[in-house]
């Protein structure tokens, strides 16, 4: 548990000096959307585990795809008027990816920091004005469930969240 404690209060350290730098909290969510899936492959790298890079792998290839796909026929203009590529978060998507995969690989020592940095990412994409909440939820939804699908849980018991635009789905399961 104090690795928790350790890793969270780390996690929100760097959080909290990205965002302060130039170029604020835009960049601070760019950085840490990359951010993310990177750290998952590294440590699953780090710790040989060669069958989690590939469900990494599949998870974010196939949010990446369907994130494009919904951006390409939903034509959702961006509150800041730039495109009509807002719906859903792509950075979400990938961030949110990566932290259910951490969370099904490692347990809650690595998923709640990584949580917690997915959250940060859409607050970034929301508080720079390049999506609505609701981007941002669609894009999570579709991150964690793209790796709830593609992970296979190291855990004896596997917890996952699925956001819809009108409900939400919380699965707990239990290998006996």
């Amino acid at each position: 548990m104090k690795r928790l404690h350790f890793a969270t209060v780390l996690v929100l350290m760097v959080w909290a000096n990205v965002s302060n730098a130039d170029g604020g909290s835009k960049r601070a969510g760019d950085i840490l959307a990359v951010g993310l899936p990177l750290a998952a492959a590294g440590l699953s790298f780090a710790h040989g585990d060669t069958n989690g890079l590939w469900q990494l792998g599949e998870s974010e290839v196939a949010t990446v795809l369907l994130t494009e796909a919904l951006k390409s026929t939903t034509h959702e203009m961006r509150p800041n008027g730039k495109d009509d590529k807002s719906f859903p978060s792509g950075h979400a998507a990938v961030a949110f990816s990566a932290a259910q995969y951490l969370q099904m690989r490692g347990g809650w020592e690595y998923g709640v920091p990584a949580y917690l940095l997915a959250t940060a990412v859409g607050y970034s994409r929301v508080n720079t004005k390049e999506h609505y909440w609701k981007d941002v939820v669609a894009g999570a939804a579709l991150g964690a469930s793209a790796s709830y699908y593609f992970t296979d849980s190291a855990q004896s018991t596997r917890f996952g969240i699925a956001l819809t635009p009108n409900s939400a789905y919380i699965q707990l399961a239990r290998k006996w």
